[in-house]
């Protein structure tokens, strides 16, 4: 993969592939796994954690598809009889996290579920047709176990504990439902169910639409606010809505849950620097003006990293619900910000006032992300093996709009690549397989 841009040069790139190259675990027998998969880095060490090796393959599928495809099997050889995929390789909390907070593991527990979006963008360029059916119903499944040992029946929400959602909350399963976890089993619901009509299996994918739009309506019923114009976490026990102002407020932009009118509420309040510092390093994922915002340096610090740092993780999502909202303009602004922010630097996260590095500094699913905002939306790349079609359509940033900008031996598959070039708007091509069609659509 080559790059020409006047804002990413061709060592930054590398940095973020060498960055997952030095995350490897090629030894995965000796954590209990069949193939390889990505750590989190650093001093996390050697062992698998669900989202850390699940987001690390989004971006790394650009450069060796192959990799993604096979690791993609742990996911589906560890889940376990009741469709749980577990937190990480011992399934068991460890019993001292980063910041001090003690664990006590009472239920079986699982990770913020990044697994559906990540699991079906891969699948969608395999040609590997046993995989694919593989993946659904370990998609499937992992759907069902949410649905059965997390959805509050009153409400119909989605309850999360420690890791399966951020903040992580460290009380237990039932008491708390948080507005990423619920969109993002909202999220697997669609792409499960895209696989599902893909497979030809039409009461799956219907049954799966149902519950997306009956997870839809809770979240809209439960976890907004109308006068703070904003979604809240849901404290089931005490039946009303938690006061802490995150991020993921952002994340029912994604599949236009929260709906126009809602979304411009959302939107006025992305854009207000005091919150979420909009005009200078965005996103910090709790707003400036929430009574627990904080910065960390150094080492992760537990919760309190979560609760002012900028992440990928969210940067992402908010793109992707930007773009899902028809904020195209937006959405585009803040990938080039989280872009820039995180060029050449793959840190866990970062300070929102200064743009330093924190926690481990060559993190494997930061790295991932930052391949992938480049390649999926500035590129805007995306394949498709059943009908072997590249489809190009660039998202193009008003810095670069008067620029040649290029990336070239782009690895759509292991066997094909691509070269695009972008002048001023206009797109070019060539790819290395004559029987592959190319879609390119306008910005």
């Amino acid at each position: 993969m080559i790059i020409q841009c006047s804002y990413i040069t061709q060592n930054d790139l590398e940095y973020a592939i060498e960055t997952l190259e030095m995350c490897k675990q090629d030894d995965a027998k000796s954590c209990g796994f069949n193939y390889p998969y990505f750590t989190p880095g650093g001093h996390y060490g050697k062992q698998w954690w669900q989202l850390d090796s699940t987001v690390s393959l989004r971006g790394y599928q650009w450069v060796d598809r192959a990799f993604t495809e096979t690791s993609l099997l742990n996911f589906i050889e560890s889940q376990r009889d009741d469709g749980r995929i577990c937190l990480w390789g011992a399934d068991d909390l460890p019993l001292v996290v980063a910041g001090g907070d003690r664990l006590t593991q009472t239920v079986g527990v699982s990770s913020l579920p990044k697994l559906f979006d990540v699991a079906y963008h891969i699948v969608k360029g395999s040609t590997d047709k046993n995989l694919k059916l593989l993946t659904y119903k370990m998609m499937k499944r992992y759907l069902d176990w949410w649905f059965l040992n997390r959805q509050d029946k009153e409400t119909g929400l989605i309850s999360a504990v420690f890791e399966e959602t951020f903040v992580p909350y460290l009380g237990s399963a039932g008491e708390y439902a948080p507005v990423d976890t619920n969109v993002e089993v909202c999220v697997g619901c669609h792409y499960t169910g895209l696989l599902a009509k893909e497979l030809g299996m039409t009461e799956d994918a219907s049954l799966l639409e149902a519950r997306k739009a009956q997870l839809k309506q809770s979240i809209n019923q439960y976890l907004w606010n109308e006068e703070k114009g904003a979604y809240f976490a849901y404290l089931i026990n005490e039946k009303k809505l938690s006061d802490r102002l995150m991020a993921s407020t952002f994340f029912p932009l994604r599949m236009n849950i929260a709906g126009k009118d809602r979304a411009e509420k959302l939107i006025r309040l992305l854009k207000d620097h005091e919150h979420f510092n909009w005009d200078t390093i965005p996103l910090t994922s709790v707003s400036k003006q929430d009574s627990i915002f904080t910065v960390t340096t150094g080492e992760y610090q537990g919760n309190a990293s979560w609760s002012g740092n900028v992440w990928t993780l969210i940067n992402e999502m908010v793109v992707r619900g930007l773009f899902d909202c028809g904020e195209v303009d937006l959405a585009t602004e803040l990938c080039f910000k989280t872009i820039c922010i995180f060029n050449h630097n793959s840190a866990e996260f970062v300070n929102p006032f200064d743009g330093s590095g924190h926690g481990v500094i060559r993190y494997a699913w930061t790295a991932s992300q930052y391949l992938e905002l480049i390649v999926e939306i500035i590129f805007g790349v995306s394949y498709s093996a059943d009908n072997k079609t590249v489809t190009v359509s660039p998202k193009i940033p008003k810095q670069l709009k008067n620029e040649r900008i290029s990336i070239t031996e782009l690895a759509v598959t292991n066997d094909i690549s691509i070269d695009i070039n972008i002048d001023h708007g206009e797109v070019r091509y060539s790819v290395s397989d004559d029987s592959v069609k190319v879609v390119v659509e306008s910005n």
